[in-house]
């Protein structure tokens, strides 16, 4: 007998969005890490007094935190101008998990791919990221699941079809 999940999905920008900012902590983490750690230690010098803010070279020390914001801010107005620019992103899409692979289907477009060409799949809070490439990936959102089975069904899918290539929780 064959598992075949199958689930609609609308992407909202707050999906896109936390998919965006997950890829880029996962893929980034240590830079981001360092500016965190960078953001940090000015903001406990400061506290303590050990700051000189006298010298001229005291705004050099918030250069992490500033740079940490600007990357939340071009996330997100990159994401919501991708959103808004590609209208196949706020299309209804219809997903069908089966044992020979994932079909999708959508008012401009539709296909197919096999198991053996995912490259990963990773379970986030809110959502499952599918990815079909280094940089390509499928948000579904837990939100558009029907039931808790359903979401035990498909994990159970996946993982049996990509083994050591599923990161679940």
């Amino acid at each position: 007998m064959q598992t075949t999940v199958e689930i609609d999905v609308l992407l909202e920008l707050r999906d896109y969005l936390k998919a965006n900012y997950w890829f880029i902590f996962r893929r980034f983490r240590l830079v981001l890490l360092v500016f965190g750690f960078g953001a940090v230690y000015p903001l406990v010098l400061l506290i303590l007094g050990e700051l000189d803010t006298q010298n001229s070279g005291f705004w050099a020390y918030f250069l992490p935190p500033a740079m940490l914001a600007i990357l939340f801010a071009a996330t997100y107005f990159n994401t919501k101008k991708h959103m808004a620019s590609n209208k196949s992103l706020s299309e209804r899409v219809h997903y069908v998990f089966s044992e020979s692979g994932i079909e999708t289907t959508a008012p401009s477009f539709s296909g197919q791919i096999a198991w053996q060409n995912v490259y990963k799949a990773y379970e986030t809070r809110s959502n499952f990221l599918i990815f079909i490439s280094k940089n390509m990936m499928y948000i579904i959102p837990k939100r558009c699941f029907v039931s808790v089975e359903q979401i035990a069904s498909f994990k159970t899918l996946v993982l049996s079809q990509l083994d050591q290539k599923a990161k679940w929780k």
